[in-house]
């Protein structure tokens, strides 16, 4: 493996965090606590980076090593899973959380800026805005992730910060130029079969599945007259679409000029994300085939988007 490359990898990740060039010089002085003709030599390669400079770098800009020296093989196409407690969050689990509504803000300034998705789950740039929606899928990830004893539903309990950066993603993704939601079509029916699982072990309430029952009727209507507009604003573009095939968890990406994320939906709610630009242009070339294959419900697909939503109001009404 040649040090060339492993060097070109973390300046390059290194420039992903701070792309203006000033401010990285000045951000690296003070974190290596050198002067700044000592940052550019490092940065032009004339002198190395020592391995306490590179792990202090890795350790406060949030790098991962593994993605660094994963680079080198066309093989090797490394995932950081972001481990974010949102029940409980530390100051680096909001640090990680804001550091991903830096990311979104750059969608507003670019004209050609997406997100995608294909997705098992409720469209989380949705979903945020529904308290109890959110708290059920916190609720499972509680269930799955958190202590021993379980918890009860109408124990979680969303923390006012958390809350405050969740409406900063639902705004910030709205910004994107082109938003594609390909849809599983099991998808209501997966949450509904869960919703009546935790009840059946006494975690939910009758009166709280009566909450989650109406606030479902009110998405589907909400998400049924954003699907027919086809937009969040002029210029702002939404599209819907319900998939052929089933996926085993979700999938999603963000593409501005600053930056192309890539990220796989593990443990409900975490993302595994990846910077990559091999996995990206992967990703969005698989979301393109799937498109293809699916069925459009939104503007144009009007006899399909009323069948697919009353059918999904038929299935929330057993709830």
């Amino acid at each position: 493996m040649k040090n060339d490359l492993l060097y070109k990898n973390l300046v390059a990740a290194i420039k992903e965090k701070f792309p203006g060039r000033g401010k990285l010089t000045n951000h690296l002085a003070d974190l290596l606590m050198l002067e700044k003709e000592a940052v550019y030599r490092r940065l032009r390669g004339d002198v190395p980076f020592t391995i306490f400079e590179i792990a202090t770098i890795a350790d406060k800009l949030d790098i991962s090593l593994d993605h660094i020296i994963g680079c080198a093989s066309g093989k090797s196409r490394p995932f950081q899973l972001k481990m974010v407690n949102f029940l409980n969050p530390s100051e680096e689990d909001y640090d990680m959380l804001e550091h991903f509504v830096d990311e979104l803000r750059y969608l507003g300034d670019d004209p050609d800026s997406e997100v995608g998705g294909a997705l098992n789950i409720l469209p989380q740039s949705l979903v945020l805005g529904y308290r109890h929606i959110y708290q059920f899928y916190l609720f499972k990830w509680m269930y799955q992730c958190g202590s021993v004893m379980p918890v009860k539903f109408s124990q979680i309990i969303l923390p006012d910060r958390l809350f405050l950066i969740n409406s900063e993603i639902v705004m910030e993704v709205r910004q994107a130029a082109n938003a594609y939601h390909i849809i599983d079509s099991m998808t209501f029916l997966y949450l509904v079969h869960d919703i009546k699982y935790f009840a059946s072990i006494y975690l939910i309430t009758r009166e709280e599945i009566a909450a989650l029952k109406k606030e479902l009727m009110v998405f589907l209507d909400d998400m049924e007259a954003l699907a027919a507009k086809g937009s969040w604003t002029e210029g702002k573009n939404v599209h819907f679409f319900v998939s052929s095939v089933n996926f085993e968890t979700s999938y999603s990406y963000v593409e501005t000029q600053h930056c192309h994320l890539t990220m796989i939906k593990s443990f409900t709610l975490n993302d595994a994300t990846s910077p990559d630009e091999a996995i990206f242009q992967r990703m969005k070339k698989w979301m393109q085939s799937l498109i293809r294959t699916s069925t459009l419900i939104s503007r144009s697909g009007e006899k399909d988007r009323i069948v697919f939503f009353e059918e999904q109001r038929r299935i929330v009404d057993t709830l």
